[in-house]
């Protein structure tokens, strides 16, 4: 049985963002950065929570992400952009690039941000919320290092490829719709690995493209849905790559394995402003009409209730909040040696 301890938020994110002034982050990317991070811990999302100072701290000591970037905007046309994120963290510049479209959004209805130059984002749920937040519906995806097998093929060539939609309500919880395209992020698999435990046969695959339950055996993890997800994972990989110029696939660097070269992902950022459609108020009324017609529609056997997507991280949110996030063991003395190399103490 895996040990976990029980950390509050609020100590984690004092943690991460010492941590990452320790190595040469501005205190305002260094708190951006954990906040999304520890966002992802509280959703459940542990694979893209604190965990992740690790690998960025590394990786930053060794400059391959920069803790110093300029970034710098280009408005193409009316509600259209392009971020270069001049190989900074990930998550400052994918939110710089949500701020952007947002504004670009209330001027033309619809902005459109694409990002160049960046590292991994994390969990892309919380940029969709802050333009939700905003009262335009976020819509964000990226691509990433290839995990995943195309569908009738056996070697990797696409990323997991991450593609949340995100619609503000006016009760909670919100439409937040954040998924990976394959049928499990690769987090996941590793986490099985490291734990000793078995995965369902359907997540992955063996180097010869056969489906095993064997952690440790896996090779990749497959398309959600077969054809359907390679399909949306090959839609993401080239509004993400094609469109901004970065490597796509299997020519992205793989960041747990590559301590030599730079990452050169690409993201895209989209924001709807709902009042150029209708009235704010409207809008999410008409939400919360659908939302509470869903929730009480009839239960099939087996089944409790109906769950908007979202829903169960913001229960998840809700308690982790109260009760602090779980860290595995393995975890906790990852980011415990991190501490003391930067002598910053990691709490619990």
């Amino acid at each position: 049985m895996t040990t976990s301890y029980l950390i509050p938020a609020d100590d984690l994110r004092g943690f991460g963002e010492s941590i990452f002034q320790k190595v040469g982050v501005s205190k305002e990317h260094a708190k951006v950065t954990t906040e999304i991070l520890v966002d992802a811990n509280l959703r459940g999302l542990d694979t893209h929570g604190i965990y992740l100072s690790n690998l960025y701290a590394r990786r930053l000591q060794k400059r391959l992400i920069n803790p110093s970037p300029k970034f710098s905007f280009e408005k193409k046309r009316a509600g259209i952009g392009v971020l270069d994120a001049d190989f900074s963290l990930g998550q400052p510049a994918t939110l710089e690039a949500a701020r952007r479209a947002v504004a670009l959004a209330q001027d033309a209805g619809v902005g459109i941000v694409t990002v160049k130059n960046s590292n991994h984002f994390g969990a892309a749920a919380y940029y969709g919320e802050y333009c939700a937040r905003q009262n335009c519906i976020g819509l964000i995806m990226s691509d990433g290092e290839c995990d995943v097998v195309p569908f009738g093929g056996k070697e990797k060539f696409m990323g997991t490829n991450p593609f949340c939609c995100c619609v503000p309500g006016g009760k909670s919880p919100w439409f937040c719709m954040d998924m990976a395209t394959s049928e499990v992020a690769f987090g996941k698999v590793r986490a099985a690995a490291e734990a000793g435990k078995s995965i369902p046969p359907n997540w992955a695959v063996d180097r010869n493209g056969k489906p095993v339950t064997d952690a440790n055996k896996a090779y990749a993890v497959v398309p959600m849905s077969g054809a359907k997800g390679y399909a949306l994972g090959l839609m993401l990989e080239i509004l993400s790559s094609r469109l901004t110029a970065m490597p796509y696939g299997p020519h992205i660097i793989r960041k747990f394995d590559d301590w030599e070269n730079k990452a050169f992902m690409g993201h895209y950022v989209q924001a709807i402003d709902i009042s150029a459609f209708c009235p704010i108020d409207e809008f999410k009324k008409r939400m919360d009409e659908l939302l509470v017609d869903l929730k009480n529609q009839p239960k099939a056997p087996g089944f409790k209730e109906i769950l908007i997507p979202g829903e169960p991280e913001w229960r998840t949110k809700r308690r982790r909040k109260k009760e602090g996030c779980p860290i595995r063991e393995e975890d906790a003395n990852l980011l415990r040696q991190l501490g003391e190399d930067l002598g910053v103490p990691f709490p619990g």
